[in-house]
């Protein structure tokens, strides 16, 4: 909200000041968690669609990306723990830190793995892998995961393969 009204310094100093009020620690059913988780990974998101990030929103896009997986873990199932991975490591990705995004990619395929997600998840953890590894320059690693990306989506219910275009586009189909 602070976003839309007063800019993006404003919504990133909230953001930051939020997580450190929380530092301490809340208790386990308390509802901060999940504001903290949702708002994180919704303001981390608007960041990376932003074409003109200077380089403070680029900090606050990846500390807001960090910040929805450490409360998504508390306050969340495998699901949005999974979701907020491919959502830090795309972070990363825009951030220019393709290293660091392979490993939470990496993250985001084991818990699909673990968890027998359904094709659609693994789609996006095999793409988002794909796609960090190309960025790092790891071009067998990147063959790899783009073929797994692509045999997942072969397997996606056809009302969901739409929002999988994106994807699919930077795979280079």
């Amino acid at each position: 909200a602070l976003a839309a009204q007063l800019g993006w310094p404003r919504a990133i100093a909230a953001y930051e000041e939020a997580l450190r009020l929380a530092e301490p620690g809340l208790p386990a059913d308390s509802p901060a968690l999940r504001a903290l988780a949702v708002a994180g990974n919704n303001m981390a998101a608007s960041l990376e669609e932003k074409p003109d990030r200077d380089p403070a929103e680029t900090r606050g896009m990846v500390v807001a990306a960090e910040g929805g997986l450490r409360y998504w873990r508390l306050a969340g199932t495998w699901l949005e723990e999974e979701r907020a991975e491919y959502r830090l490591a795309r972070s990363l990705l825009q951030a220019g830190d393709p290293a660091a995004a392979v490993e939470h990619a990496r993250r985001c395929v084991d818990i699909c793995a673990n968890n027998d997600a359904p094709p659609f998840e693994r789609f996006f953890g095999y793409a988002v892998l794909a796609i960090a590894h190309a960025r790092n320059a790891d071009d067998a690693a990147q063959a790899t995961a783009r073929q797994l990306a692509l045999d997942q989506y072969a397997l996606v219910a056809p009302d969901e393969q739409p929002w999988c275009e994106p994807e699919l586009d930077a795979l280079g189909r």
